[in-house]
């Protein structure tokens, strides 16, 4: 029975390899390479009094006690938004007690992104995290967001671990790689999440003056 269970692991160790050349050929293990501001490593930027529809202004500043900070951009008139709202909820009350905030933010200037909108939003869709307005776009730009919903997981030391997509498809039933809750499990346990970057895929961030 020994050697068996011996066989046993070296095969699941084969497998996790085999999955981690797999992401690698598919791009999704290079830092840097689906934006154009940031690498994983980096400083995160910080952010000061974004007014939430909580009434409160927020910053990171405020979070020093977290174990990790997940900033996510989200849009009212994005229908990629609404498929991971519940995706979203459940990774923030899953991993609040182990120190994991979630903080959203919305840089959208169409009529649906207006703060009334996000206000009714938020209390539609139950939000249980800060969903904040940035009329300046400043944040987005910083970062580099491109598209909604677009994730960047903040560690401990306040330094990018992660960023790009939550997972590998907007249909829930047919997600088969859990990047950003891999992810957050390895930030609270203190270690260096396998896959730290994806393609963000989701609604075109528009920004003021930029001509497409």
């Amino acid at each position: 029975m020994a050697w068996r269970s011996g066989a046993t692991a070296m095969w699941r160790d084969v497998r996790v390899w085999l999955i981690g050349v797999v992401l690698a050929g598919a791009g999704v293990l290079d830092a840097g390479k689906f934006n154009e501001k940031l690498d994983v490593g980096d400083p995160a930027p910080p952010w000061s009094g974004l007014l939430g529809v909580d009434g409160k202004r927020h910053s990171l500043g405020n979070l020093k006690d977290a174990g990790a900070v997940l900033l996510v951009f989200l849009s009212n008139r994005c229908p990629m938004t609404r498929a991971y709202e519940g995706r979203l909820k459940a990774l923030a009350a899953s991993f609040k007690k182990r120190g994991l905030r979630v903080v959203a933010v919305s840089i959208g200037q169409s009529p649906t992104d207006r703060f009334d909108k996000m206000i009714a939003r938020s209390a539609l869709s139950k939000y249980n995290f800060p969903y904040c307005i940035d009329p300046t776009q400043e944040l987005g730009r910083r970062y580099g967001a491109t598209c909604t919903p677009q994730v960047f997981l903040i560690d401990r030391n306040r330094k990018l671990a992660y960023m790009g997509a939550i997972d590998d498809n907007a249909d829930a039933a047919k997600v088969e790689y859990h990047y950003l809750a891999d992810a957050i499990r390895a930030v609270l346990a203190g270690k260096r999440p396998e896959v730290f970057e994806t393609l963000q895929k989701g609604c075109e961030i528009k920004y003021a003056g930029e001509r497409r």
